[in-house]
């Protein structure tokens, strides 16, 4: 699925159109390691602690096991550029799994 339905949940801090798009961009670049994405969430946490940093937790809904990850930065973008990038590194992960597999049906596996 190129674009699939993605819940975006801001927690203390006012979502702006460009915070929106920008997530649904980078999570539907997600769709090169991971076509069969059902649905995706995201979850914005605004400055707080003493250092005031940005949260931001995602899950990828699949087919069989979810894929989550969260990031932490001072900056609202890179905070979601780290949660893409380690989503799109479990996200592989999960293909070279998957792959592996059933690369060889004819093998048997203990």
């Amino acid at each position: 699925m190129k674009n699939p339905p993605i819940h975006i949940t801001p927690h203390d801090l006012q979502l702006s159109p460009a915070v929106n798009d920008f997530i649904r961009i980078k999570i539907a670049s997600l769709s090169r390691f991971a076509g069969d994405i059902v649905a995706a969430e995201v979850v914005l946490r605004g400055k707080s602690g003493a250092a005031h940093l940005f949260s931001v937790s995602g899950r990828l809904a699949l087919p069989g096991r979810d894929v989550h990850a969260n990031a932490i930065h001072a900056d609202i973008y890179g905070a979601i550029n780290q949660l893409v990038a380690r989503l799109a590194r479990l996200s592989r992960k999960r293909k070279t799994r998957l792959a592996n597999l059933f690369r060889r049906p004819g093998k048997k596996r203990n």
